[in-house]
């Protein structure tokens, strides 16, 4: 019969696509999670994981039991939680998703901060775009979600956690670096990069642009790309311009390494969410990060301003 350890072992593969990484995550040896996985392919007796190439990846076989797997661990971490909890603890491990622009600098500020507070607490951060955070917020794999845009949805609950504004940003050596402005006539004839699509940033960008009648066909999109940072990348490397959360760029930004352009008569101003299931009760552990985060980020947030200066 296969144990907690077996299904843990299983999920932290499938998530770090590596039995290495997932070894030092679980704080065990290589050979002891090989060992694991092997003992539950023998119970299942298929097998789960394709072990070829340069990361490890489920067989349809293996997704099936590590959604089943995920359940079951998360169900075992909630209860234990839960009894913490009881007896006023905080800690536990707490999971939070979040799209790019707050998850690429601000989160993992607050989440270091709110550890050095609450040392028992094991806290894992998952970056993606706005559309998988919230799925993942939907189906139970993050206690919590951050993200730019909001989805009517009955079963969540959508709370303005921080204001940010989307920016252009160009490399130091292009004509633009120098200009106090451009129109967003101009932009229209630039080489642009987007985030992909399910991105806030992108959704923001797309519902400011409709106001002005302009719609993604009549962009010059040179290129559409994952994370935000491949975005920054794309644009130093000199492949076009972007538009992106500013607290996602704003490391670079004090560091000269990317320029701020303004655009006229564009204001592309947003909240950043934090999202929950509005029909499970957030836990104890879950409350206490968010009332934590919303004490904080305004002093994080002013610290980085006062670093950009």
């Amino acid at each position: 019969m296969a144990r907690l350890e077996e299904f843990k072992s299983l999920c932290r593969v499938v998530e770090q696509r590596s039995f290495s990484r997932a070894a030092e995550s679980l704080g065990i040896t290589q050979p002891a999670v090989s060992m694991q996985i092997k003992s539950l392919e023998e119970e299942y007796g298929v097998q789960l994981l394709h072990r070829g190439g340069f990361e490890v990846q489920p067989t349809e076989s293996g997704r099936v039991v590590y959604e089943s797997a995920r359940q079951i661990v998360d169900l075992y971490e909630q209860s234990r939680q839960r009894v913490r909890e009881l007896h006023g603890h905080v800690a536990g491990r707490l999971t939070i998703g979040a799209s790019t622009g707050p998850g690429e600098y601000l989160l993992p500020l607050l989440l270091g901060r709110f550890k050095e507070r609450h040392q028992e607490v094991e806290v894992a951060l998952h970056v993606g775009d706005s559309s998988e955070t919230i799925d993942g917020v939907l189906r139970q794999r993050f206690a919590l979600g951050f993200v730019g845009v909001a989805r009517r949805d009955r079963h969540l609950t959508f709370e303005p956690f921080v204001r940010d504004r989307l920016v252009l940003i160009v490399p130091p050596g292009h004509p633009w670096a120098a200009a106090r402005k451009v129109s967003y006539k101009q932009l229209l004839n630039a080489p642009l990069i987007l985030q992909q699509r399910g991105s806030g940033a992108t959704a923001v960008l797309q519902d400011a642009l409709r106001e002005y009648g302009i719609s993604f066909n009549e962009l010059h999109i040179v290129a559409e790309v994952g994370l935000q940072e491949s975005v920054k990348t794309a644009v130093r490397a000199g492949l076009g311009v972007a538009i992106i959360s500013r607290l996602g760029v704003a490391e670079e930004l004090a560091r000269g390494v990317l320029v701020e352009v303004p655009v006229e008569g564009v204001e592309l101003n947003r909240h950043l969410y934090a999202v929950y299931r509005r029909t499970t009760p957030l836990s104890n552990l879950a409350r206490a990060f968010l009332d934590f985060a919303h004490r904080s980020a305004a002093e994080v947030l002013g610290s980085l301003e006062a670093e950009r200066r």
